[in-house]
């Protein structure tokens, strides 16, 4: 148990710090943080285990060829430069295909045609408020914005359900 408590203690810290903390962290962070970690790790590692790695001998029969490897790879690398500068070593880039788009006119035409419904929405709305339309030889007035809707002089075919043909909603209530 002794064991057992402060590792699943470590294990949750561990969980929480992953799930809440690193998200919020960003590629720097994340990174600077890594190669922190990475060089602790590998310098702990070196420090537990210095004994083994100064007593270990089976790669000392590889030290000779180190520096032949080195060269192939360096070779191997020289040559993919000049092949990749000095040929067409280029990237095929498929083709786009060809946007049609409206023509000017068209756009212009649709700009207008809706301005002007704006405008007729809006004309038609003033004077639906102001007085303009006539109801039953009677006008109405501004007091239809606010819920007077007339009801003593409107002469329609109401009868008290105040939904006729005429005009008696306010102008609020219309919209």
């Amino acid at each position: 148990m002794e064991f057992f408590i402060p590792g699943l203690l470590i294990f949750i810290v561990t969980i929480l710090v992953t799930f809440l903390i690193v998200p919020k962290a960003g590629p720097i962070v994340t990174a600077v943080l890594s190669i922190a970690l990475l060089s602790y790790g590998v310098y702990d590692h070196h420090r537990l285990f210095a004994a083994e790695y100064r007593l270990s001998t089976w790669q000392d029969g590889l030290k000779i060829y180190a520096p032949a490897i080195m060269i192939g790879f360096i070779i191997l690398f020289i040559i993919g430069s000049i092949l990749g500068f000095f040929t067409s070593a280029s990237v095929p880039i498929p083709s786009m295909p060809d946007i049609e788009l409206p023509s000017a006119n068209s756009i212009t035409n649709t700009i207008t045609n809706s301005l002007n419904t704006v405008s007729n929405t809006i004309s038609n709305a003033t004077n639906n408020a102001f007085g303009n339309n006539t109801n039953n030889g009677n006008s109405e007035s501004m007091l239809g914005l606010f819920g007077n809707n007339n009801k003593g002089n409107n002469k329609g075919n109401n009868k008290g359900n105040n939904k006729g043909n005429n005009v008696s909603r306010s102008f609020l209530e219309t919209l």
